[in-house]
């Protein structure tokens, strides 16, 4: 039964470490389209990409703690 825990344990992790590249890199995208548009128009506009920031951290902090909050239940 260990190894089946250690497998969901494992792809768990693998799912969790995707979303976070995925929402880094499309956080990152954000922030250079908005660097382009206030660099291009000469005026600062609003940084929407601060949403995506801020939104995907508390998600995934939340993720990340139920992760090792669960793992550290099985091992004992």
């Amino acid at each position: 039964m260990s190894e089946s825990t250690e497998k969901t344990r494992s792809g768990s992790g693998l799912a969790r470490r995707i979303v976070t590249i995925a929402w880094a890199a499309i956080t990152g995208v954000q922030f250079v389209i908005w660097l382009l548009m206030s660099l291009i128009s000469m005026s600062f506009k609003s940084p929407f990409w601060l949403w995506t920031l801020g939104g995907g951290a508390i998600v995934l902090a939340v993720w990340w703690s139920l992760e090792r909050r669960g793992s550290g239940n099985g091992s004992e």
